[in-house]
């Protein structure tokens, strides 16, 4: 028997609607903190304040300037062993590809300077010597968003009150060892509408299910100053 489309409606429902690609979004470390635990310090408390990753972006901007990201995906290596008169496929290990992410660039600058601090941690670009991969290597989290049930915005006088039910995280990856291999060229024209667009092609050792999670009710307040995440 067929599927209806009343069936997949239904199902819709109980499943709290389709996962939409338009909701993710992206954590990346903070830059230029140094190592040791006082650079994790360091990177925590700038993390939660949303005060700057270094390079000049904050958490806050590389969540709203992102564009597009990849869930990465995972391959299970085989090679085709004889046993009897058949051949069968056998794992031996597993490969992972490289993911992309595009952000759009502000007039600061601010994205395409985060990156070339955090290339310059990987290559000192000077005299070309290689760091120690656990100083440039960190974790890049990505999270699938539900679609809110409901949403409330209130604007007073300079300051917007933004809250959101329903929301939260569907599924989350946590990149392991991840750094940038590759920013692209920035294309310029004389689009007057162009956006002008960075691409960055990040390798990884392995990836996993992320214990990071994005509450069931959000709440952030924008300020001429910036935003504040509350929930």
């Amino acid at each position: 028997m067929a599927n209806s489309i009343e069936d997949l409606k239904a199902l819709a429902n109980t499943k709290l609607g389709f996962a939409r690609s338009n909701r993710f979004l992206v954590t990346l470390p903070s830059i230029g903190a140094g190592g040791g635990l006082l650079g994790g310090i360091v990177g925590i408390v700038s993390q939660a304040a949303g005060t700057g990753t270094g390079g000049g972006a904050s958490p806050r901007e590389i969540n709203i300037l992102c564009s597009n990201a990849t869930m990465p995906a995972k391959q299970i290596l085989t090679n085709d062993r004889r046993i009897g008169m058949e051949y069968q496929k056998m794992a031996y290990g597993y490969a992972v590809d490289d993911i992309n992410m595009t952000f759009y660039l502000m007039n600061d600058y601010g994205i395409k300077d985060y990156f070339d601090s955090w290339r310059q941690t990987v290559i000192n670009e000077n005299d070309m010597s290689s760091n120690y991969k656990n100083d440039y290597a960190k974790k890049v989290t990505i999270h699938q968003l539900r679609q809110p049930l409901a949403g409330f915005s209130k604007q007073v006088g300079p300051i917007r009150f933004n809250a959101g039910i329903g929301g939260g995280t569907v599924y989350s990856v946590d990149l392991i060892k991840a750094f940038p291999i590759a920013t692209s060229a920035v294309e310029l024209t004389n689009d007057l509408d162009g956006l002008v667009q960075l691409t960055v092609t990040f390798a990884y050792t392995n990836w996993e299910r992320s214990g990071s999670t994005q509450g069931f009710i959000n709440m952030d307040i924008d300020t001429p100053l910036g935003g504040i995440d509350i929930l």
